[in-house]
């Protein structure tokens, strides 16, 4: 399914366009004196720029649901203590303005370097330009995009019009000063052994082509390093849905990752690229066939290969989802840890996959390497609204969605940014996400509008954009 984003949801966008033209002098400053490609809200020359075509989206996946599963509304350690309701009055309030505290405890100053912020790509280009100026506010210094190759090559050799404008949209975010991580999922039909959901090449050497002249399109800064600061390889391929087509295990996978490590390194800019292992689902899941738990999956990736000195400058990635349990909890060591639900496994927890990961790297004489969280995040539909101001109805799947509210949900994404932040063998934590979430997806109960940082109609800055922006960045 692909979306469009919908007039509602732009109007608001018109609105924070309005709000940085009084309060964003001095970004605006900046960019009229960025050096190439482009002024802002411009595209370089001689590159296309109409507004992409939008793309399946990505996020977290939950593929089994632990017994006891409680009843909708129940919540995993506290009442739901706030209503959704429709916010009166617009309010765009300018950076650095707002004071607001994580009860009980001030909001915790975090390392900038180690901040992103996965953006839905699926925009014109003033739209991005709006998403760029919002992701300064955050004050995180890292934007994640998600590249589906089926979508950006649909014939082979034939590059779409979207990725001309995705090429704009890094570009830009280089000319605003921020790190670009890219992850590249989605094999193009002709490249397939099947049509059926996602999957990988038949062979990996088409990945690497693709990954070789996308950087070459791209092009490198002045230093000759590549606008693109880091390329994750894949998406949760532990899932079926996103392999179908090849052998579900981690050796496969790094057939993929070799094909795509070389394809990088031969591209231009290819020696400054970090190159990240795709970040695996945390399922719950281990039969082979619909899913391999994470935690063997990355295992198979190790026995394969993957701690080969040869591979230089790339990271681990990880997905470390906590469910609806909180950043500081750890999973009780049984299958029964009483109600409610998504706690009886280490997969639902944001500590256990981190440690977990962290001492399988040790164990497989990796310990020189990072962890890089290219998503993580907690859900919630609280404040969301129907086109009409009604509240609007949360997804019934995943349950756990609605037991967090907004407060809550922003307690966790700070104190876990505060947590990794703490350990030397975490860089970068991508958040999921700033904007999938306009009228449509969230009318269509969409999972991923529960996890946004922005929501529709006239107030489109949830809590945790709110105390994000506030926390102090070092």
């Amino acid at each position: 399914m692909r979306f469009r984003i919908q007039r509602s949801y732009a109007l608001w966008l018109v609105v924070v366009l309005a709000a940085s033209l009084i309060i964003g002098s001095q970004v605006l400053a900046a960019r009229s004196g960025a050096d190439s490609p482009g002024a802002a809200g411009a595209p370089p020359e001689g590159v296309a720029q109409a507004a992409p075509t939008p793309t399946q989206g990505f996020g977290p996946i939950i593929t089994a649901p632990p017994q006891p599963t409680p009843t909708p509304g129940a919540p995993p350690t506290q009442p739901v203590t706030s209503t959704p309701r429709p916010s009166a009055t617009p309010t765009v309030t300018p950076a650095g303005s707002l004071t607001p505290t994580v009860s009980p405890t001030p909001l915790p100053t975090l390392t900038a370097g180690l901040m992103g912020i996965q953006i839905n790509p699926d925009m014109s280009v003033d739209g991005f330009e709006t998403m760029l100026w919002l992701a300064k506010r955050l004050g995180v210094e890292w934007v994640k995009l998600q590249f589906a190759w089926d979508i950006l090559e649909p014939q082979r050799g034939t590059l779409s019009q979207t990725f001309y404008s995705y090429r704009v949209f890094v570009q830009r975010a280089n000319q605003e000063g921020f790190k670009v991580l890219i992850s590249v999922a989605k094999a193009p039909d002709w490249a397939r052994a099947t049509l059926e959901e996602d999957g990988p090449p038949r062979d990996p050497a088409d990945l690497a082509s693709f990954l070789t002249r996308m950087m070459g399109e791209v092009r490198v800064d002045l230093y000759g390093n590549s606008y693109f600061s880091a390329i994750e390889v894949w998406n949760e391929p532990n899932l079926r849905r996103e392999w179908n087509g090849g052998t579900l295990s981690g050796a496969e996978y790094m057939r993929l990752f070799d094909a795509a490590y070389n394809g990088i390194r031969a591209g231009e800019g290819g020696h400054s690229v970090t190159i990240v292992t795709a970040g695996l689902a945390p399922t719950g899941i281990n039969d082979g066939v619909s899913a391999i738990d994470d935690r063997q999956y990355l295992r198979q990736m190790y026995a394969a290969g993957l701690n080969n000195p040869a591979y230089q400058n790339i990271a681990i990635g990880i997905h470390p989802y906590g469910a609806a349990n909180a950043p500081d909890a750890h999973w009780c060591g049984q299958a029964d840890c009483g109600a409610p639900g998504y706690n009886n496994h280490p997969s639902w927890f944001f500590l256990n996959t981190i440690e977990d990961y962290r001492a399988i790297m040790e164990q497989s004489g990796d310990a020189g390497r990072q962890l890089w969280a290219t998503e993580f995040g907690w859900g919630t539909y609280e404040g969301f609204t129907t086109l009409e101001g009604d509240p609007a109805p949360p997804p019934d799947d995943p349950p756990y969605l609605q037991w967090l509210d907004q407060q809550t949900q922003a307690h966790y994404i700070l104190r876990a940014f505060e947590i990794a932040q703490g350990k030397p063998f975490m860089g970068p934590l991508i958040l999921w996400n700033l904007n999938y979430s306009n009228q449509e997806l969230i009318d269509a109960r969409d999972p991923r509008a529960a996890y946004a940082l922005l929501r529709g109609g006239e107030d489109p800055l949830r809590p945790a954009f709110v105390q994000i922006e506030a926390a102090p960045k070092r």
